[in-house]
């Protein structure tokens, strides 16, 4: 019969053992509990192989032979070479625990993914991932394994573009195992795409011409009006345009970009950097005006705040509630921020402005030497939104004098 004192020796080494299974000194140390047979005569020691793994039971020796202290030293030797053999305690774990346990939580606590690129990621694991190889132990995982998914996945016709996300995953994951000692090596280092993955035409992605731009544009209240103009002229990002405050209009002319808003949440650029856009005088000056009508019109305020006013209006919703009614009576409810900001690129492209100053109004990189050590000034950024807008200008003025 275990004593009393046994029994509350391996509780608490349990209870200590789960409070702390997520940290890595726990999910390496281990110590075991030892306890008496029934008869009294032989020293038995308890332990697990692995964490979530089924107990198992040691003899240690004879009562008659040593003592609990002898017992205690024998289990102790024996934890200690499994705590070394971190292939042997941590590769037996399922890669779904690993991945639910270890790596994404690490990711959220390195600030790796925000909460929407995390939510996608966890996704994307528990989807395409896990029902796969999730119930394999890390050990004995393969690059066999993971070209296994990757070819499954592109089987089912999914985008080359899906199926490259799953790969760069799972490369990340056995990096993170092999950096916990998971793994012994980087099995995922000469994986690639298969080539039977569909590649998309992007190409085929739609693109609005001035025309088109005009023709929705009109039909618009001056608000969604400016949002539109800071996406299609300026190369703001939707989660940008809609995470402009007042103060951001530091200079005429120009903005400084510092912040997204995204599905909730306020975050830095996607790039984590702020740069400076150019506006055109008209667009300048309109936001302007617009500001000075809002109820908050100081430099915290946000300059498209929701009925609340301390939070600014959701893209998705001004979508779905604001322009999309208003769009599709002219066939044009196809047109969203993200064609605007690929129009904003190929408009701007067509009119012949200097790829660097798109580039650095949209906040993309051209190369480490262009993104590095080359810089547009914000009098050119200006000058080329201006150019292009007077275009519009032109157009809409020949329509109304059409009309």
């Amino acid at each position: 019969m275990l004593q009393l004192a046994q029994i509350q020796e391996f509780v608490a080494e349990a209870r200590k053992r789960h409070a702390l299974m997520t940290t890595k000194r726990a999910r390496r140390y281990q110590r075991g509990s030892i306890c008496k047979s029934q008869s009294g005569e032989i020293w038995y020691g308890k332990y697990y192989p692995t964490p979530g793994a089924p107990q198992k039971r040691v003899q240690l020796g004879r009562i008659s032979e040593m003592s609990e202290k002898q017992a205690r030293t024998a289990l102790d030797d024996m934890m200690a070479l499994l705590n070394r053999n971190p292939a042997h305690a941590l590769g037996a774990e399922p890669v779904r625990r690993f991945v639910e346990q270890v790596y994404i939580p690490q990711k959220y606590e390195n600030a790796d993914w925000r909460k929407a690129s995390g939510q996608e990621a966890e996704y994307q694991f528990r989807r395409s991932i896990l029902p796969e190889i999730g119930e394999m132990r890390c050990r004995d995982l393969k690059a066999e394994d993971l070209s296994a998914v990757l070819r499954k996945l592109a089987g089912t016709g999914s985008s080359y573009e899906s199926v490259s996300k799953v790969r760069f995953a799972m490369g990340d994951m056995v990096k993170r195992m092999v950096a916990e000692e998971y793994l012994t090596s980087n099995i995922a280092s000469g994986l690639k795409t298969p080539k039977t993955a569909k590649k998309s035409d992007r190409s085929r992605l739609r693109r609005v011409t001035l025309a088109e731009y005009l023709q929705a544009w009109t039909v618009l209240d001056e608000r969604e009006r400016l949002a539109f103009d800071l996406v299609t002229f300026c190369g703001l990002r939707e989660s940008e345009a809609y995470g402009l405050k007042n103060g951001d209009l530091f200079q005429q002319g120009a903005i400084r970009v510092e912040r997204s808003w995204y599905r909730g949440d306020i975050n830095p650029t996607k790039n984590e950097e702020i740069r400076e856009v150019g506006v055109g005088s008209e667009i300048f000056e309109r936001l302007t005006a617009w500001i000075a009508t809002l109820p908050e019109r100081s430099n915290a305020g946000w300059v498209f705040p929701s009925e609340r006013i301390v939070t600014p209006l959701l893209p998705d919703n001004v979508l779905r509630r604001y322009i999309y009614p208003r769009l599709e009576r002219l066939g044009l409810d196809w047109i969203n921020f993200a064609v605007l900001r690929r129009s904003h690129s190929t408009l701007h492209q067509e009119k012949g402005t200097d790829p660097k100053i798109i580039a650095d109004q949209q906040g993309h990189g051209l190369g480490v030497h262009m993104a590095t050590y080359i810089d547009s000034s914000v009098a050119r950024k200006r000058e080329a939104v201006t150019a292009l807008w007077s275009d519009f200008n032109a157009l809409r003025s020949e329509s109304s004098a059409s009309n």
